[in-house]
């Protein structure tokens, strides 16, 4: 059996303690772009200022996180994005940050409230931001309501993600089109509105794959879709 020396104790406490200094180094920065990212991205405090009776579950799986959510006013028009962008930590949140960027160059400067030509639009600037970087080919699914408070209408679009709407205790699932944003495989992506008339009490859930995709329970299965429908 080997024997520690003294020196060899005072190694391994000297390594274990580089290594906590590195985490916390790299702890710190992560929280401190966990603000950045937060004051880029519209978060809890905004969407609640604009719709009251809402509210956000969002626990990130790395500190930042590529998933966002952005809420807009435009007149009489409540704008609200869910995304879910490619990756988590720092590449998803490099990404969100790409996307939350674009998306206000499109809503905010260019004052187009259509969901579908917003997409359309944010697909194409995507591609062409990134079009140099032939290494990338990822993106993000993307779910975007226009609301119209005065008329009660709501207009819909989605990349790979559906909107649900809850009436009279019945789920109504409005699906999105099958395809992302940013992706080669979706050059002159289209995408499809939806357009519904509100009634009183309704009530919609946008969502990433994050809730369904937890892995838990007796038997460690994926929560999936068909749970979170029954939930």
């Amino acid at each position: 059996m080997e024997t520690l020396l003294v020196e060899d104790f005072q190694i391994i406490e000297e390594q274990n303690r580089l290594l906590e200094e590195k985490n916390k180094s790299l702890t710190d920065s992560l929280n401190y772009a966990k603000l950045i990212q937060n004051a880029i991205t519209h978060k809890n405090d905004r969407l609640k200022q604009v719709l009251p009776k809402s509210f956000m579950i969002e626990i990130p799986l790395d500190i930042v996180s590529g998933d966002f959510v952005r809420v807009d006013k435009k007149d009489e028009k409540i704008l609200l994005t869910l995304a879910d962008c490619t990756g988590h930590g720092i590449p998803g949140a490099l990404m969100s940050m790409i996307g939350c960027t674009l998306l206000n160059s499109i809503v905010s400067c260019k004052n187009i409230t259509n969901p579908s030509v917003i997409l359309k639009t944010l697909n194409t600037k995507f591609k062409k931001l990134t079009g140099q970087a032939t290494i990338i080919n990822d993106g993000m699914d993307i779910g975007f309501c226009s609301v119209d408070l005065k008329n009660m209408e709501l207009n819909f679009a989605g990349a790979h993600r559906p909107l649900y709407l809850i009436r009279n205790n019945t789920l109504i699932e409005i699906k999105g089109d099958n395809l992302s944003i940013g992706y080669h495989t979706c050059e002159e992506a289209k995408f499809k509105s939806h357009n519904i008339k509100l009634q009183k009490n309704d009530t919609l859930y946008m969502f990433s794959d994050g809730y369904t995709d937890q892995f838990g329970g007796e038997k460690g299965k994926k929560f999936s879709t068909k749970k979170l429908k029954k939930s």
